[in-house]
């Protein structure tokens, strides 16, 4: 009887930890919440629920990308905006969160760094992220400079990805 339980028990240990995990948080990469909820709640007015979709840590919507004449100014995290940097601006996640951008119809993809927010508008469009021209370069945008994305949170960094 005994044998029979201590089996049990390290059959338990044997099991990966990961598979425990993914069975609390199915649809996320992390079990940290990078979902900003006070901007949530402030712009929920504005969120088109039609064409967005929030789930915890994962975003669907559509991207577009910075203006070129944006290059020099200030983001929201005090540093200065380039293009050539892997960053991107969204009002729904915690700045400073590296965010893995999926394009939908080619599955091509993208991690950046969120440094800044969006103007409370872009949301009533259904855009939940504006990304850097680095960053729309390998995620292939169309040439209107939109695409519909899954935006799923990865972790947080201050330091931008790499190319």
């Amino acid at each position: 009887m005994r044998s029979l339980s201590i089996l049990g028990f390290l059959f338990y240990l044997a099991l990966p930890i990961h598979l425990r995990a993914q069975e609390i948080y199915p649809n996320t990469l992390t079990n940290a919440n990078f979902l900003d909820s006070v901007n949530i709640k402030r712009y929920k007015y504005f969120i088109g629920h039609s064409r967005i979709k929030i789930e915890i840590n994962r975003i669907t919507g559509i991207a577009s990308f910075y203006s070129t004449n944006l290059t020099g100014t200030l983001t929201a995290t005090g540093e200065i905006f380039k293009n050539k940097n892997l960053t991107a601006a969204c009002n729904l996640f915690k700045l400073n969160t590296l965010v893995r951008v999926t394009n939908l119809r080619n599955g091509a993809y993208v991690v950046v760094r969120i440094n800044d927010r969006m103007h409370p508008n872009m949301l009533k469009k259904g855009r939940v992220i504006d990304l850097s021209q680095a960053a729309a370069k390998k995620l292939i945008l169309n040439t209107k400079g939109i695409v519909k994305v899954t935006v799923e949170a990865i972790g947080y960094s201050k330091i931008t990805p790499k190319a």
